[in-house]
């Protein structure tokens, strides 16, 4: 029976969230309809955050990315910072592989990214950890008793 690929993306959703990752998965994040551009995935680890788009392939032929997909991981990367990757799970199976755009070839229509390189779940978690992470209550002044005054919205 084949998986459809939301359930891929609920998948990887859940391997992060188990690593200590908050993530917010995009419903309908590849519909013609929707509004707003954003990626399949968006995850959070110790003040670093991803943007995701999620792949997969029945084996490691080169992937085809509409160009649309990857402008969207672009501009989440610049107007909010976070580090766009594509997700691809090779299905004889191979757990998560993950590409940075700097592995994507342009090509007339699309990107063609070639199975080569990558970085593991594993590779991915570490860089989060690797981050220096700043509560955002460190900027705010604080109150003699140590209370930032901050509230829950």
């Amino acid at each position: 029976m084949r998986r459809s690929a939301t359930s891929y993306e609920r998948d990887l959703a859940r391997k992060l969230y188990k690593r200590g990752w908050v993530v917010m998965r995009a419903p309908a994040s590849g519909a013609k309809v929707k509004r707003y551009p954003y990626p399949d995935l968006v995850a959070l680890k110790r003040g670093y955050s991803i943007a995701v788009e999620v792949k997969t392939t029945s084996s490691e032929r080169p992937i085809y990315i509409p160009k649309r997909q990857i402008e969207i991981l672009k501009e989440w990367n610049v107007k909010g910072g976070a580090e766009p990757w594509i997700a691809v799970k090779v299905l004889d199976g191979r757990g998560w592989r993950f590409y940075s755009l700097d592995l994507l070839t342009e090509t007339e229509k699309s990107y063609k990214l070639i199975l080569e390189g990558g970085i593991t779940l594993d590779e991915l978690d570490s860089k989060a950890e690797g981050k220096a992470y700043v509560p955002l209550t460190h900027f705010l002044p604080k109150q003699s008793d140590g209370y930032t005054g901050t509230t829950a919205l």
